[in-house]
């Protein structure tokens, strides 16, 4: 069993070793960062701190993919009372006074437990909910009126979460008259110090290190159909499909330097989705090689359900097939390419793999395609780090474009018809989806075509961000 521990703010990292020992220790989650642990039954995820400002944010549905797989997950403090009380009717488990207050309604605004700090964790701003819990426990000690306590803490919520502190408190409260109120508030909790985050996320890692073990029925929502395109889409780009030096690869990057590089990989999508469409299963679907049989059951499913090429119009056989695939396939195997190439509309279709189980003889070598996406992504570091203005988003799409077209020996100078059957016969959406997807993985090819010395190639995308 693991106990992962996602902190910042709130509570440190050294802190958590300290009551949880053991525990895998992360700094605030972040949208993916769940989906990349490769956990399961039987293990444990707290959450206490987020991003959500500078980054986008844990989605409900990575938590609930890990709850469906029997992973325990506790929220608590911060990010984690948020997502507790939004997900306890599925099984995460809140702790803590901020996540009942949120549970009940009492809190409603997710800026409550919002801190800025620094990137290592550092608060520059306080929390809203430990501005109000001290007003509140100053006026309990009859330091304050009821009505003051109440000013003060409307005050403190009209600041922006970044600005929220009692020196910026103090100064709109002389403003409004308060100085004298928010002077003697200010003097008490000085010697009555009380962080409220802190204590519930001590409270979580107290109860986790006793072993706290929460039902974990997934509840009969975990057999709706909630695992929508996006959450088939976060699996695959964020979990471990392989290693490769050391380092773990996500299933998406294998799969798509497969599909921009490998020329085999349009002869096994092809199989791949006839064998789909003409309702083969298990191993058969997977299987790379082209059968006769299967291609027309494919393409007698496909009349079937109203798919013929005589049917289409001049537009939309132009939409998937090039002017000479119009003029000189037979019906039969330009109905194959149109379903073929028009497979990946339907995102949650499982043709379209999110796992390596569901891949494969869809997939190659993957440990070659993975050392390939490693050796890319440490190129595309080396390169930012050498001028955050040079990324891959400032490379030209034309030269990617030129480079795609070469690699996959298209007619030089060939139109966009040309282009997005080529394309979409790789399981792309369209050309301009391929370059977009290539923009990760250029460079490195690049430095591999201009060996022996790619050190040439980094010089040269220094010189220009453009390149």
């Amino acid at each position: 069993m693991t106990i992962h521990v996602f902190s910042g703010p709130t509570v440190t990292a050294a802190r958590v070793r300290e009551v949880v020992p053991g525990a895998v220790t992360h700094p605030p989650v972040r949208h993916g960062d769940l989906m990349r642990l490769g956990s399961g039954p039987g293990d444990t995820v707290l959450i206490i701190d987020g991003l959500w400002h500078q980054s986008a944010p844990v989605r409900h549905k990575e938590i609930l993919a890990l709850l469906a797989e029997g992973v325990a997950v506790v929220g608590a403090a911060s990010m984690g009372a948020l997502r507790a009380a939004e997900l306890a009717p599925y099984g995460m488990v809140g702790v803590g006074r901020i996540f009942e207050d949120f549970r009940s309604g009492a809190l409603d605004a997710d800026d409550e437990v919002a801190v800025l700090h620094t990137d290592d964790g550092r608060p520059l701003s306080e929390a809203l909910v430990n501005l109000r819990a001290a007003l509140t426990r100053a006026a309990a000690d009859g330091q304050l009126e009821d009505i003051e306590a109440v000013r003060l803490a409307d005050l403190a919520r009209s600041l922006p979460y970044t600005s929220r502190s009692w020196t910026a408190l103090g100064r709109l409260a002389a403003g409004e008259g308060l100085g004298p109120a928010f002077n003697r508030a200010d003097a008490w909790r000085r010697t009555h110090p009380y962080d409220a985050k802190r204590e519930d996320a001590e409270e979580a890692l107290a109860l986790v290190a006793a072993g706290l073990s929460p039902a974990l029925g997934t509840g009969a929502w975990a057999g709706e159909p909630w695992r929508t395109s996006f959450v088939r889409y976060w699996q695959a780009a964020f979990r471990p499909g392989a290693v490769a030096c050391g380092q773990p690869v996500g299933f998406l990057a294998i799969l798509h330097h497969q599909q921009l590089y490998d020329p085999e990989f349009p002869g096994r999508w092809r199989a791949r989705v006839l064998a789909a469409i003409a309702h083969e299963t298990g191993d058969d679907v997977c299987r790379p090689v082209r059968s006769e049989a299967v291609e027309r059951c494919a393409l007698r499913c496909a009349a079937a359900a109203g798919e013929e090429v005589g049917s289409m119009s001049g537009d939309q056989l132009a939409h998937w097939l090039t002017v000479d695939e119009v003029s000189q396939l037979p019906p039969e195997e330009a109905l194959a390419r149109v379903v073929v190439r028009s497979a990946r509309l339907d995102g949650a279709w499982t043709v379209w793999p999110a796992t390596m189980t569901e891949a494969g003889d869809l997939l190659g070598s993957v440990p070659l395609a993975a050392e390939a996406v490693v050796a890319a992504f440490a190129l595309n570091t080396e390169t930012e780090a050498a001028d955050p203005r040079h990324t891959t988003a400032h490379l030209r799409a034309d030269r990617i474009a030129a480079h795609l077209a070469q690699r996959w020996e298209l007619p030089e100078g060939c139109g966009r018809a040309v282009l997005d059957a080529a394309a979409r016969d790789r399981a792309f959406r369209d050309f301009t989806g391929a370059v977009e997807v290539a923009r990760a993985f250029y460079l490195s090819a690049r430095a591999a075509v201009t060996a022996p010395s790619a050190s040439l190639v980094v010089s040269g995308a220094r010189q220009s961000p453009r390149t």
